[in-house]
């Protein structure tokens, strides 16, 4: 008899927690969804928002911001990215190439300084080593010029304000001997003029 006691009273309390948690939920659902709920949160709100702060502590209407390239010295960023230009550098027989994260970062400065420089103007020299004849590197250095070129007009520089040259192999800034040397030789740069 103690047995089918205990076992009636596992099922009761085993039902028992199954309706409990029903009503729980349910009423909790009712607090947070519906808006039943709702019109003592609704006092709470219209409260807050009726507070009023005193005259003395309601701050004053921020002055206007100067414009910043009225400040800026464009003569000095010119100097600055002439001093260490973007450059492009190129595999051996080459006219192609991607430009690395402190070149892209040069291009935007460029872009910027034109924007506010209406009358400035870039000037991109093609470069070459000395490996093979004269006449083939003339023609890839002037390549890797109108390449650059390229891609300055898709940075959104206009094109008629972008001249280029090439110096083939006249200008070294490494020595030719060397296989590195040689690598920093092929190269586009370019110049505010």
């Amino acid at each position: 008899m103690v047995l089918k006691y205990l076992a009636m009273s596992k099922k009761f309390l085993f039902v028992a927690s199954i309706l409990l948690t029903i009503i729980v939920g349910a009423v909790l659902f009712w607090y947070y969804c519906c808006d039943c709920g709702s019109k003592s949160r609704d006092k709470e709100t219209e409260a807050v928002s009726t507070l009023k702060l005193p005259d003395e502590q309601v701050a004053e209407p921020l002055a206007p911001v100067p414009d910043s390239s009225a400040a800026i010295d464009w003569q000095a960023v010119r100097d600055q990215i002439n001093s260490n230009p973007p450059t492009l550098q190129f595999e051996p027989y080459q006219t192609e190439g991607t430009l690395n994260q402190d070149s892209s970062i040069k291009l935007e400065e460029m872009t910027d300084y034109l924007e506010n420089n209406q009358d400035g103007g870039l000037l991109v020299t093609g470069h070459a080593d000395i490996s093979g004849p004269r006449s083939l590197n003339m023609k890839l250095s002037q390549e890797r010029a109108i390449f650059l070129k390229s891609v300055l007009v898709a940075h959104g520089i206009e094109e008629d304000k972008i001249t280029t040259t090439s110096k083939g192999p006249d200008d070294p800034i490494a020595d030719n001997s060397t296989p590195g040397g040689r690598a920093k030789n092929r190269r586009a740069v370019v110049i505010i003029k």
